[in-house]
């Protein structure tokens, strides 16, 4: 008896194991198309080791290698807790959320969590919300899976992926017309959890769940090239932090991964990413940017970076300035200085430097030729050497206690119109306006149905979006493939409140709704209906 639990506990731990070591993923598409996987690193492609974020889709070229997050403290005893992921097969995050009871080689858990990465689309909410109760209607699965609750006989938390509880009683019920809480049109979400061996970093288990929303928007402008990234992370351990850091680790290989340069703009909460010349090789099967190639960035959204900084890539000319491999170099670059432990310095590349320390590295303008960058050293030394380049954003908690949680909202912005410094001011300029648009996101998951009961109505769905919906002060409409030559606005009545000219198939139009009194609307465009929600 006592041989055959020794075999099943083998069995589990080999099961679980074995469940860890594949990577589940998914696509989200605008004109970026974006891998989104389970194993803790965005935007990479795990199957053929290769870069994940196509910008423009089908162009073949990629814009970012890997994203990941780092987070690290010091508990109530002075203990440094860490974990990290960068590229490679080690890996600090598991899928699957977090077990108080350490149940992660369960058979009930590891067949529960087998694939932690689910899809939603916001025409699928709109079209479930319409035909949930109809006899033929087969639920898409993101909905259907989606990971309302968890299971306390596990030791997981009851509640975890948001989700609109109609009937209030804390369970999520699809069938009843329940949905998944998602932002954007089209969004990823995932579930991990570090407690367990942190290969990657070495550091010691933090007791923290991590949720990641990654969605986007169909447009016609730049939030058309944007990604947003919502991050979530629970303080499921006992574990008190006095001082807690969230990292956004970013290895963006504009094509050709050896010619770029890095900066950032810490008035923006913004890094970016350059190319050092104005014309971008391809490698590896990409066919390259070629001429004008774009500058890409991260922008922290809702909180203030306190380090902004890099590290470098396989062409590093000092060890102390190349990748973290300790947990003691994890933690010195998410604290504003190098492997060595020394600060950031100002000038050259960064390290060892008379002049001064910094907390936000090359934070001049390369357009401009001011400043500190690596086109013109702040007046110390000449150029540097374009390569290989890895940034890392820091925002720094005071304080996260058990049960605490803390979100991250992050979006990657791209511009490509001119020559590649031009593209680093469109790149800062963008930051300022998705700063606008994300700050003009509803907060409501409140969604209504159209009437739509049929496919064909739905694909009619995904050609207009109207958003934010709800709304305060204006409203955008995108339409494309539509047959539409004004644009009104009613009330719930039926009074007109609005007309607008709209001619063409395709377009967008932004309609001041500044001054409606709160309640239920209808835009009309063409001969499509949309329910529109005044707060």
């Amino acid at each position: 008896m006592r041989l055959l639990k020794l075999s099943l506990i083998t069995l589990s731990v080999i099961s679980f194991q074995s469940l860890n070591s594949q990577t589940n993923s998914v696509v989200i598409e605008n004109n970026v198309s974006a891998i989104v996987n389970d194993r803790g690193a965005l935007f990479h492609n795990y199957a053929v080791d290769y870069a994940g974020y196509e910008l423009p889709i089908g162009g073949g070229n990629h814009l970012i290698y890997q994203g990941a997050f780092w987070f690290g403290g010091l508990n109530q005893n002075g203990d440094l807790k860490l974990a990290a992921q960068m590229f490679g097969s080690n890996y600090d995050y598991y899928r699957g959320p977090y077990s108080s009871t350490g149940s992660y080689t369960d058979s009930l858990y590891l067949s529960e969590y087998a694939a932690t990465v689910w899809k939603v689309k916001e025409s699928e909410i709109i079209y479930h919300l319409d035909n949930f109760n109809q006899s033929n209607y087969v639920t898409p699965s993101g909905i259907l899976n989606w990971p309302g609750n968890g299971d306390p006989t596990l030791g997981v938390a009851a509640q975890l992926a948001p989700y609109v509880d109609v009937n209030n009683n804390g369970i999520y019920e699809p069938h009843l017309g329940e949905y998944p809480c998602i932002k954007g049109d089209e969004a990823a979400y995932q579930i991990m959890h570090e407690d367990s061996i942190h290969n990657r970093s070495g550091g010691e288990r933090i007791g923290a769940e991590i949720h990641i929303m990654v969605y986007l928007f169909y447009a016609t402008d730049y939030i058309n090239n944007t990604t947003f990234i919502e991050t979530t992370v629970y303080n499921r351990g006992g574990n008190s932090f006095s001082k807690f850091n969230t990292s956004f680790y970013l290895d963006a290989d504009i094509g050709y991964n050896g010619d770029d340069y890095v900066g950032s703009f810490p008035n923006r909460n913004l890094v970016y990413t350059y190319n050092a010349t104005n014309y971008d090789a391809g490698q590896a099967g990409s066919p390259g940017y070629g001429e004008k190639p774009p500058a890409v960035g991260v922008v922290s959204l809702n909180k203030t970076v306190d380090y902004s900084g890099m590290f470098y890539g396989i062409d590093a000319l000092i060890s102390h300035t190349s990748y973290p491999s300790s947990t003691s170099d994890f933690w010195n670059y998410m604290n504003g200085k190098w492997r060595d432990g020394s600060e950031w310095t100002i000038g050259g590349l960064g390290h060892g430097g008379s002049i001064g320390t910094t907390q936000h590295m090359f934070d001049g303008n390369p357009n401009l030729e001011a400043g500190w960058t690596e086109l013109n050293n702040n007046g110390v030394g000449p150029f540097n050497q374009a390569g290989d380049r890895h940034l890392v954003i820091t925002s720094v908690e005071d304080d996260f206690l058990p049960g605490d949680k803390l979100t991250f909202d992050y979006a990657v912005i791209m511009n490509r119109n001119r020559y590649t410094y031009d593209n680093v001011d469109g790149v800062i300029a963008y930051a300022s306006f998705v700063q606008n648009f994300y700050d003009s996101l509803s907060t409501s998951c409140l969604r209504e149905g159209t009437g739509v009961t049929s496919v064909n109505d739905e694909y009619e769905l995904d050609q207009l979006n109207l958003y934010p919906n709800p709304a305060t002060n204006q409203v955008k409409i995108v339409w494309n493939e539509m047959n539409v030559e004004e644009i009104k606005i009613t009330s719930f009545q039926g009074k007109l409140i609005k007309r607008v000219s709209a001619n063409g198939s395709k377009g967008e139009k932004i309609i001041d709704i500044n001054g409606l009194s709160p309640g239920i609307y209808f835009v009309n465009v063409g001969k499509t209906v949309r329910k529109l929600i005044v707060n």
